[in-house]
């Protein structure tokens, strides 16, 4: 677990091992990686709109699942496992087969785009360490930073 997205932190550095706010680290990792899943369903959605195709359920669906990952709006975990990542899976490859059929590029580099979550709530976590805030320790500081400013941005 690694959260520092409100002004309670622990020392002010984030939380490590339980949020302030009670956040459980099994859900600061669903958190991170239903981002991870929302990204690879934005890399479609751009493209997407390359080639007119374009889906207000895939947006609102993304507004609402990044709100979900703000501190204290709903810690269940089941929420997360069971309706959450499976639904951003679903609609990403729902709407992966529409920007194909529209001639749209479907092949992407960036393993978000085909990623398949695991059964189990171990599984996932396990992937979830792979895909966190801070699960690449060769990360560029500055990058990530910036990549973590953007993320918090989005989530309003």
């Amino acid at each position: 677990m690694f959260c520092y997205q409100c002004e309670q932190t622990a020392k002010g550095e984030g939380c490590t091992k339980i949020g302030v706010c009670g956040k459980q680290p099994e859900v600061s990792d669903l958190q991170d990686l239903l981002v991870y899943v929302l990204k690879g369903l934005a890399l479609y959605a751009v493209e997407g709109r390359k080639v007119g195709v374009v889906d207000r359920e895939v947006n609102v669906f993304t507004c609402e699942a990044l709100f979900s990952t703000l501190t204290n709006v709903n810690f269940d975990p089941v929420r997360f496992r069971e309706v959450l990542i499976p639904r951003a899976v679903a609609l990403r490859e729902s709407f992966k087969d529409r920007v194909k059929a529209a001639g749209g590029k479907v092949d992407f580099d960036d393993p978000a785009a085909t990623f398949q979550p695991a059964s189990t709530m171990e599984g996932l976590l396990g992937q979830a360490a792979g895909v966190g805030l801070k699960s690449d320790p060769n990360a560029d500081p500055d990058i990530q930073s910036l990549q973590h400013t953007l993320l918090f941005g989005m989530k309003g």
